[in-house]
């Protein structure tokens, strides 16, 4: 095994290869990626592409696995045929392939995060372990998913890291790990990084190594470009440090079918009474205050799917509060204890203070995190500290599941007409721009019916040499190469 990789010129600015600073370097399968783990994401997103990839600037679905797909006039059954891919050892991605890909996903039923989000699969969510029935291979070029509604986000859903396609057959290909990737492909592993080459175009990232460098001693040496996953309360040096869009949120979900959160004006008075920048400051320092769940550039940047409902403003809730039938009743803040760190219990006591303050008579409640989600799918808590993260970059997974009244991840039991309506409307929608346009007025109307108490946004932490111009990542932890700049000279 090579100690160093070959060739490597550490003195030397090279404008096509982009060198990455990790803390760790893990091989998984796409269907065991650990999704809240940028790296994990970054490395796998690399290893493999699903059937489709996501343009970076657009959102919209592109050709990965499959070279072309088509929908029936209803909808219901799609065609996907697959291009000329093969995996790391030269043998070709089989419709095969990726039916055991899809396949695996399923298996991990509720442990997986992105799994849920093919819901409408004819199968996906059967009780047994057998294959699922709406997933099947046509020939060794073709595979036809079919589907008990219409879903016109399938192919974006389908680009999720999680869905990325690995062997039927899994076989060991020397010391390098088992690939699908067509943009990238290992072609060199060393004890602490690995190599991957795509396409020499002039101008545009060729070769992406990967280093393991907790210390970030070699960024502090100009030995690589950047390093992910920094943690931002280190001091950095002369090294600069930045953060960019994560896909993951903190927030305070509300059980509706219960009082006395069944009452709008209380809903409405909670967002109201709660000052989020004072507390993103005390207790997320290097967050966002949370504007939405959706990744703004996946609308097409909007900025604030919040706007009005969520400012801070407690003569406003006091007033809400006075108004409401439900005043007087008593709630919970529910939260998860964590063992050696009193952060949830301090943030949830915040929280009930500020709600106290308003008129509301409301309590902070400590649960064991081992039955705090089960406990909250069956409907047992008040206001509970919550949180989501996606690899699948869609609207549809992060409101769609979780907000439509028959939502698989509906714990809130939010049921609005008018929100349904319009998810229904954009899974119908088969134009992906007119699409995101729905599920903007969709997120918009939920935040004004306040069914949620949002927090921050988390972000990705990076570290960057003075080689480097500008970098990176995608909200789910993959690269995003277009926002990659490098010196020609240093």
């Amino acid at each position: 095994m090579e100690t160093t990789p070959e060739g490597l010129a550490f003195a030397e600015a090279d404008p096509e290869t982009l060198r990455v600073s990790v803390p760790s370097l893990d091989f998984v399968a796409p269907h065991e990626v650990d999704e809240t783990d940028p790296v994990e994401v970054l490395v796998t997103d690399l290893l493999t592409d699903g059937l489709t990839v996501r343009d970076s600037a657009s959102g919209i679905a592109e050709p990965g696995v499959a070279s072309s797909w088509s929908a029936s006039d209803d909808g219901l059954v799609w065609t996907f045929v697959l291009g000329d891919s093969s995996f790391g050892d030269g043998s070709p991605i089989l419709a095969a392939d990726v039916v055991a890909s899809l396949n695996r996903v399923a298996d991990r039923g509720v442990s997986s995060i992105s799994g849920p989000n093919l819901w409408p699969v004819v199968g996906w969510e059967a009780d047994d372990d057998g294959p699922v029935a709406g997933i099947v291979a046509l020939d060794d070029m073709t595979v036809q998913i079919s589907l008990t509604e219409r879903f016109e986000p399938l192919p974006q859903v389908l680009a999720g890291v999680a869905f990325g396609i690995w062997p039927a057959e899994p076989s060991e290909v020397g010391e390098l790990p088992t690939s699908s990737s067509i943009d990238f492909v290992p072609t060199a592993l060393w004890e602490d990084g690995i190599r991957f080459a795509g396409e020499e175009t002039p101008g545009e990232v060729a070769t992406i190594e990967l280093f393991v460098d907790p210390t970030l001693s070699m960024l502090e040496a100009g030995e690589t470009d950047m390093a992910v996953s920094v943690d931002p309360a280190d001091p950095l040096g002369d090294l600069r440090g930045i953060t960019v869009e994560r896909s993951a949120d903190a927030f305070f979900a509300m059980n509706s079918t219960v009082a006395p959160f069944d009452d709008a004006l209380i809903r409405q008075a909670i967002i109201k009474a709660v000052d989020r920048e004072a507390l993103r400051d005390q207790y997320f320092p290097n967050a966002g205050v949370m504007q939405g769940f959706v990744p703004q550039h996946v609308l097409g940047g909007v900025a604030d799917a919040c706007g009005d409902a969520c400012v801070f403003d407690v003569a406003q809730a006091t007033l809400l509060v006075d108004a409401s039938p439900s005043r007087d009743i008593e709630f919970t803040v529910d939260y998860y204890a964590t063992e050696g760190d009193d952060t949830e219990q301090r943030l949830a006591e915040s929280v009930a203070s500020s709600l106290r303050a308003v008129g509301l008579l409301a309590t902070a409640r400590s649960h064991d995190p081992a039955d705090y989600g089960l406990r909250a799918a069956r409907g047992e808590l008040g206001l509970f500290r919550f949180g989501s993260v996606s690899t699948t970059l869609t609207a549809e997974a992060d409101i769609g599941a979780m907000f439509h009244t028959a939502g698989r991840d509906n714990l809130t039991g939010t049921s609005i007409t008018r929100f349904d309506e319009l998810i229904t409307g954009a899974r119908n929608e088969p134009n992906p721009v007119v699409r995101a346009s729905i599920y903007e007025s969709a997120e918009r109307l939920l935040f004004a019916e306040a069914v949620v108490l949002p927090l921050v946004e988390f972000r990705h932490s990076l570290a960057i040499g003075e080689q480097m111009t500008s970098a990176g990542l995608e909200p789910d932890g993959s690269l995003d190469l277009s926002a990659m700049e490098l010196a020609s000279e240093c």
